[in-house]
């Protein structure tokens, strides 16, 4: 899934929202760091596990207008 898929995901609801596909995870890492949303993650990076998305951000909803999907 695209970091713009996950948002998409995200804003649909409801939250928290769990993901344990690696790809789901990396992704959500890139939004995360972007301060689009707020998540939490079971692994350090390129470990399996899960990560949990608790918010979308003001940040985050603020982007959704201009991001283009992939």
């Amino acid at each position: 899934m695209s970091s713009y898929s996950a948002l998409q995901r995200i804003a649909k609801g409801p939250l928290p929202m769990v993901f344990t596909a690696v790809e789901d995870i990396e992704a959500l890492r890139i939004l995360k760091d972007g301060g689009w949303v707020k998540a939490t993650f079971s692994a350090p990076p390129g470990r399996s596990g899960s990560a949990t998305v608790t918010e979308l951000t003001a940040l985050g909803r603020f982007a959704m207008q201009f991001v283009q999907p992939d």
